[in-house]
């Protein structure tokens, strides 16, 4: 369950990162729709089709066939956000002047001696015999 959960959490990431919505995904079978018109009408095969609402044709087909703008319309990927980042770095040369003054400190520098080196181990007051 936890398999399914991550891919189908995956793909939305996928399709929203490319810019695939859900109202996309369900305007689908207008796309489908639209393209079995065009190839009974006009005998478009499927690359012509798409050509000439998403590639280089569009504006041509728009002019020649504007009884078909509310079909267009509601076909997927028309949409014309575009959810890229660009940014630019420009780097200006800027100098900030840092004034360094002496505070003067009025106090002796006195230093105490502490021995924090001194045996950790424990002076054991029975001790075993030592043999002379």
């Amino acid at each position: 369950m936890k398999t399914i959960i991550a891919i189908s959490l995956s793909f939305l990431v996928l399709f929203q990162s490319v810019g695939i919505g859900v109202n996309d995904i369900l305007l689908l079978g207008h796309f489908m729709e639209h393209a079995e018109y065009h190839s009974e009408n006009y005998g478009d095969d499927f690359l012509t089709f798409f050509e000439k609402h998403y590639g280089s044709l569009k504006s041509e087909h728009e002019k020649n066939h504007k009884e078909e703008k509310q079909e267009h319309e509601e076909l997927p990927f028309q949409h014309a956000s575009c959810h890229h980042l660009s940014t630019d770095v420009v780097v200006f040369p800027y100098e900030i002047s840092i004034l360094r003054g002496e505070i003067p400190l009025n106090h002796s520098h006195t230093f105490y001696y502490l021995n924090l080196y001194s045996s950790l181990e424990r002076v054991s007051i029975f001790q075993p015999p030592k043999s002379a």
